[in-house]
């Protein structure tokens, strides 16, 4: 009975887990959209990405159907080269964003806002648009997910030609910024200002927003504390056998990472279950795995 309920609560943790993804996937790609819509395009700022590309073109197409297009386009290299797995992770984020730019290109004018904004309209568009679209990405990331496009041809460039994937989009967008001040030099100053916001946004959501920390406990009550740890914080723990230096006595350490919600009630029960334990703490700069995310983790020690 008690093996059958511990069953269904990691299974009913995992559907819950997959839902919230979902939703942040789609708040995610939400917000890069409207970002996008109503602060760069209005200025004709060229952010890079295809999002970036369908400005330079849109005099010629109109912007929702280029990026149907070349989000297809892409995918569909996306699935040949990356893979089955690749090509079903990333469809339904790549066809949501046109799917958003195509209703409002019909319902709102893309000025909506910025026709208001009479003082250094292009300073507002760069910072809220590299804002939006940096708070959105950043979401998608930390979902384990990409938003096709040009994430696609960096993927590429990462696996085939084994250039980092931070290069690749560099080099990728920096192309893309290039020809658009070719067109305009002070709007493609615009535009690298907004892609600077937006990398740093990124990097804070989807890099430190899987941060927390990691306990190394030694303790003579190993089986207490895993128990409540497992119990009140539903988090693993690894144990180690350790022989004290000056003691030589053998004792367990545990090792277990908890986010930064988690990490008040966690020290709590370390204080009660074993005021004597001998704790250190690590801050984590990643943690990846299940209960986190799907990778691994990577550890990042402030003294």
């Amino acid at each position: 009975m008690d093996l059958s309920m511990r069953i269904l609560k990691r299974v009913t943790r995992m559907n819950k887990a997959k839902i919230m993804e979902i939703l942040e996937i789609t708040a995610g790609v939400v917000l890069l959209s409207l970002g996008f819509y109503f602060f760069l395009l209005p200025m004709n700022l060229v952010i890079g990405g295809v999002m970036g590309i369908s400005v330079i073109l849109r005099d010629v197409i109109p912007v929702s159907t280029f990026l149907f297009i070349a989000n297809i386009l892409l995918l569909i290299v996306g699935g040949l080269f990356l893979g089955k797995v690749f090509f079903l992770k990333t469809i339904y984020a790549t066809l949501l964003s046109p799917g958003l730019i195509f209703i409002l290109e019909r319902t709102i004018p893309s000025d909506f806002f910025m026709k208001f904004m009479t003082e250094s309209p292009l300073l507002i568009s760069a910072g809220f648009g590299g804002l939006f679209i940096g708070v959105g990405l950043g979401m998608v990331l930390r979902s384990n997910a990409t938003t096709g496009g040009m994430d696609i041809v960096q993927n590429i460039m990462n696996k085939f030609l084994h250039i980092p994937f931070s290069t690749a989009m560099y080099i990728t967008d920096g192309i893309i910024i290039f020809i658009a001040m070719l067109i305009d030099f002070q709007l493609g100053l615009y535009a690298v200002g907004a892609m600077l916001i937006s990398g740093l946004i990124i990097d804070r959501i989807a890099i430190e927003g899987k941060s927390g920390y990691t306990a190394f406990i030694v303790t003579t009550k190993s089986e207490e504390i895993q128990k409540e740890i497992f119990e009140k914080l539903e988090r693993g723990v690894t144990k180690v056998k350790v022989v004290g230096g000056f003691s030589k006595k053998e004792k367990d350490m545990i090792i277990c990472t908890v986010d930064r919600v988690q990490f008040y009630n966690f020290k709590r029960i370390i204080k009660e279950t074993d005021p004597k334990a001998f704790t250190f703490v690590s801050r984590t700069k990643e943690a990846l795995g299940e209960g986190f995310s799907r990778e691994g983790a990577v550890w990042e020690t402030k003294n």
